[in-house]
């Protein structure tokens, strides 16, 4: 039987979206979706009752955001996608003037052309490379949901990324600080990073009849070889994993069931999928409608709404700066 997409829709208030990051990651909560117990996220060291891995996304969001004025007078926004060569991106264009093939815009800052136009999304050549007009011009690119402050953007990077090119944080890991993952690697724990690049569609929401039909956005992943057979071994010890969000998750479980550790992944996890490497998840609480909550479905079950709706009447609060929620997997 197909999956109703409407299953994923509930009512959430505007207040209970967090607007402003917790400055001190380990005061946001955490809801222990077992016993509906709501804890401070400094104490989550202290539930584990043994040595365990945690895998942790490390991608980078970048600085892909570019706001300035055509030299021809008015204003536009370059958001950039993804870097397809070292003068080509792909991006959104928000300017008020007509898009056309070939057309060049001549910027304050730089140049570009549109080379190709795919629906929405352009590929443009500009005449500076892509990532020294990043780095040099860029801002961070909040969720739509959240009002735009610089004072907000140093917070929407997980203290540990490295490397890797996300438009969108992978937010669960926004609640760990360095020093709490020390702690845990003092307490005995395995810590490994693998890369999965979060992509703007991450936001796109299920407006389709059955969840099936839905276009599951794709995201670029890799997984060290060396890291892969410590989660392999842990699993096979029966050690604990604990997946740190939804792009971890979605990252390992391609990587295991297609044996490639490097690569583009479209994998969409529906409500009866199995899954096959960790047995708890650490997320935040997803929005309305989203391909997210298909997850969320599927490691806790089809009372996750009931959760989600004492989580909102306790007063926690969801989205990229919100709280957070540990799932033991298929409890």
């Amino acid at each position: 039987m197909p999956f109703k997409s409407d299953i994923f829709d509930y009512n959430l208030p505007k207040d209970s979206i967090n607007q402003n990051p917790y400055k001190n990651p380990n005061n946001s909560k955490l809801l222990l979706a077992g016993s509906k117990e709501i804890i401070k996220f400094k104490k989550f060291n202290t539930i584990i009752e043994q040595p365990s891995l945690f895998i942790l996304n490390k991608s980078t969001v970048r600085n892909v955001r570019v706001q300035t004025k055509k030299k021809t007078k008015g204003s536009i926004e370059i958001f950039f996608l993804e870097i397809l060569g070292e003068n080509i991106a792909k991006c959104l264009i928000r300017s008020s003037d007509t898009k056309k093939l070939n057309k060049v815009y001549d910027l304050d800052d730089f140049k570009f052309k549109i080379i190709k136009i795919q629906n929405d999304t352009f590929h443009i050549h500009t005449n500076k490379k892509v990532n020294e007009i990043i780095e040099s011009y860029g801002i961070t690119p909040l969720p739509p949901y959240i009002e735009d402050n610089s004072k907000k953007y140093k917070y929407y990077n997980n203290q540990f990324s490295d490397g890797g090119f996300s438009v969108a944080s992978p937010t669960a890991g926004l609640h760990f600080t360095n020093k709490q993952i020390d702690l845990l690697k003092k307490q005995g724990h395995e810590i490994v990073y693998i890369n999965l690049d979060v992509n703007i569609d991450t936001f796109k929401p299920v407006t389709v009849k059955y969840l099936h039909d839905h276009d599951i956005h794709e995201e670029n992943y890799s997984i060290e070889e060396s890291d892969f057979n410590k989660i392999l071994s842990a699993k096979e010890t029966k050690k604990n994993i604990y997946c740190i969000g939804t792009t971890t998750l979605r990252a390992v479980e391609s990587a295991y069931l297609t044996g490639t550790l490097k690569g583009s992944t479209d994998y969409f996890i529906f409500p009866d999928s199995k899954i096959n490497i960790p047995n708890y998840l650490v997320t935040n609480f997803h929005a309305p409608k989203s391909s997210l909550l298909s997850i969320v479905s599927c490691v806790y079950g089809d009372n996750w709404i009931e959760l989600y709706e004492y989580a909102l009447n306790s007063g926690m609060k969801f989205l990229s700066f919100g709280d957070a929620v540990l799932f033991k997997v298929n409890e």
